[in-house]
This record gives C-alpha cells, structure tokens and sequence, in this order.
C-alpha cells in the first residue's frame, strides 16, 4: 500500500495537455479538433486520484482515476465532444502510463452516435 501511495503522490500536481484523434459518427471517421489546457492530478487515497480538466476555451470535467505503480485507469465519465457543428454527449474511459514527467492515456468515447477507439491524450508535468 505504502508504494501506491508514493506513485500516487509521484504522479500528483499540475500538467499540461492535449487531446487528438479521430471519431467515427454514422460510419463517417472525422477527425477531432484538438482539445487543449490545464490538467490537476490531486490525491484522494491509496491508490486513486482526481484528474481535474480545464480546456482551453472549453469546458471543464472531472474523473478519478486508479493507479497501479505506473498504470493509470480512467474510471469512465460524461463529457461533451463537438464534432462537425454537433454537440454528442459521450463516455470516455481511458487507461496509460505514467512516465517521469510525463503521462500518455489512450481515450476511448462512445455513444450510440459516437464511436472513438484510439485518442491520445499526452500529459506533461508543468
């Protein structure tokens, strides 16, 4: 237990992020636009954290996420992704992998419009 908290703990502050990739509506692969900004990771206990999102001129949504030395697993959440002029609401899951500075998630948001297998979602400690 005690290691999981010190990786929690390691892992813990202030990033930088970015999300890119594309999505599959009604058969139709589009690519996102970019989503961009500033990212928390607050310790709760053993081995969960908070992941607070704040988008660039966008929204901002929160997860929690479960660590295992450096494996992360997003506990999945409601968000809202523009693609084209529409607004879907979709739940995105994710799991990653902590590096020194640095955290690399594969997102994946569906729906029953939405279908997004392969986001990346690069985090880098400020």
């Amino acid at each position: 237990m005690t290691g999981c908290q010190d990786q929690v703990q390691q892992i813990s502050g202030a990033y930088s992020y970015k999300i890119s990739g594309t999505a599959v509506v009604d058969d139709t692969e589009h690519r996102l636009a970019d989503e961009q900004g500033a990212m928390e990771v607050v310790r709760l206990n053993g081995d969960s954290a908070l992941l607070t999102f704040n988008a660039l001129l966008g929204q901002a949504y929160t997860t929690k996420a479960l660590i295992a030395g450096k494996q992360l697993t997003l506990v999945p959440y409601q968000r809202h992704v523009t693609i084209g002029a529409t607004d879907y609401q979709v739940t995105a899951t994710g799991e990653g992998t902590a590096y020194d500075g640095t955290i690399v998630i594969t997102l994946h948001y569906n729906s029953a419009e939405v279908s997004a297998n392969s986001l990346t979602l690069l985090c880098k400690k400020n």
